[in-house]
């Protein structure tokens, strides 16, 4: 994290808290206690969802509301695999229902994003590991103490593969007003839209991109390969004649010339697939 992030993000500073042992969704907010402010409320955010939650208006209503925490609530189809949350209709949060193959009365989960009064810090207990989500907040729940601010943009949870693939391919499809365009450029080089070219990207001859494709910062494209529908990140280099679809490809993969990776493919980072090789569809290759 340290090495991808560094100290500063479009112009704002960067201060690590680090575990050395893993302390549950809470015990991390307690250690990093002396990096907030001890009269502000605060952010707090899981890593794994992709949102445009208005931060600005949710802060306003928390400080508003006068809440110890307030929640971000987004509805989703099928609150099973979430857990769903139920509130009153002034927005106060009364009950957090267990992850369930049963039917909800709500179809609103935890998006995941929180804001947090300063108190709520010194409620935590240091030293072990604690939950945010057993431990923390059904003791505001039960003292009404805790708010709701319901989401209706984008939400994606990233952390499983499939959302993480939806969530970018939805998002070039809604950032690309030239869906279905292709772009001709010298040397025969093709990219269909949507699709998104990191800085430094190299495209061999007759080489074809898109459509739905990201290809990261210092990716190569080999002459006359083919990219589609496919995540590939930064460093990697795809071989002459090689044909990649709907796959992920990890950093600083080397794919040989006139190599085919299959439909559904997972590829990790830093490994090497040897020229000619044909990897069967919903292959996961990890070493």
């Amino acid at each position: 994290m340290k090495i991808e992030v560094d100290q500063r993000v479009a112009g704002v500073t960067v201060a690590f808290s680090v575990e050395e042992t893993p302390l549950g969704t809470a015990g991390p907010i307690r250690l990093a206690a002396n990096l907030l402010g001890k009269d502000d409320p605060f952010f707090v955010t899981n890593g794994d969802i992709v949102s445009d939650i208005d931060i600005r208006r949710m802060l306003a209503m928390h400080e508003e509301t006068k809440a110890d925490a307030t929640i971000a609530l987004v509805s989703v189809r099928d609150p099973s695999p979430y857990g769903s949350v139920l509130t009153d209709s002034n927005g106060t949060v009364k009950k957090f229902e267990e992850k369930s193959a049963f039917f909800s009365a709500t179809s609103l989960v935890n998006a995941g994003v929180y804001v947090l009064s300063p108190n709520i810090v010194r409620s935590i207990p240091s030293g072990r590991p604690v939950s945010l989500e057993k431990e923390v907040f059904p003791k505001l729940v039960r003292n009404g103490r805790m708010q709701a601010w319901i989401h209706n943009g984008f939400w994606y949870d990233i952390g499983r593969i499939s959302e993480y693939v939806r969530a970018n391919r939805e998002l070039l499809e809604k950032q690309e007003p030239r869906a279905g365009e292709p772009e001709a450029s010298q040397n025969g080089r093709e990219i269909l839209r949507p699709s998104y070219l990191g800085t430094q990207t190299r495209l061999g001859a007759d080489s074809k991109v898109g459509p739905l494709t990201i290809l990261s910062d210092n990716v190569t494209v080999g002459d006359e390969a083919i990219v589609r529908n496919s995540i590939v990140f930064e460093e990697t280099s795809i071989g002459e004649k090689a044909i990649v679809e709907d796959s992920v490809i990890g950093e600083r993969v080397v794919i040989g010339k006139e190599s085919r990776i299959g439909h559904g493919s997972i590829i990790a980072g830093q490994l090497s697939i040897p020229g000619g090789s044909l990897v069967s569809p919903n292959s996961v290759i990890l070493y």
